[in-house]
């Protein structure tokens, strides 16, 4: 009997062992990385487009855009595209002395409210767009002594729109 016992308990001990060899506990998953976002950076740029490349001297409508001036607007729209998000566009016109300045100003208003109108036609969101005049406040060039058309050229690069941006990139 201690015999049949004996060859029970190998037999026991036997189809234990077969049983837990399919018990294996099965290996650790490797860990997966994590990917890391990047966090978001807000980013402030700033750009001065040329009123005479915009628009023709003296004029301040989208019809009156040259291809030099499309071009700018289109590179604009472009950067403003390629930004996870746009926090703010602030537009300030502004021109020469030349003129006065009931005049000035008002041509600077519709320069900035031209560029902010091109912006929303080529999708970028109006809520986010500010567009002001400054008529011919914070001059660029001087040109003392200067007359007809040798002024008028050398005011030109006081005839601009600036372009204030923040994004999220």
């Amino acid at each position: 009997m201690q015999k049949s016992i004996r060859v029970f308990a190998i037999a026991v001990a036997g189809a234990a062992a077969l049983f837990l060899a399919g018990c294996e506990t099965p290996p650790k998953p490797k860990p997966v990385p994590k990917v890391v976002q990047p966090a978001p950076v807000v980013q402030s740029s700033h750009e001065s487009l040329s009123a005479d490349a915009l628009f023709a001297f003296g004029k301040a409508d989208l019809q009156s855009l040259n291809e030099k001036g499309l071009g700018d607007l289109d590179a604009l729209v472009a950067k403003l595209r390629s930004a996870r998000q746009i926090n703010a566009v602030q537009l300030i016109g502004y021109t020469d002395r030349i003129g006065a300045p009931e005049y000035n100003q008002k041509l600077s208003q519709q320069r900035a409210e031209a560029v902010r109108d091109y912006l929303v036609q080529h999708g970028i969101n109006t809520n986010v767009i500010q567009a002001e005049g400054r008529g011919e406040a914070d001059p660029v060039a001087e040109c003392p002594k200067l007359k007809g058309k040798k002024l008028r050229d050398c005011l030109a690069p006081n005839r601009r729109v600036e372009v204030n941006i923040t994004t999220v990139n």
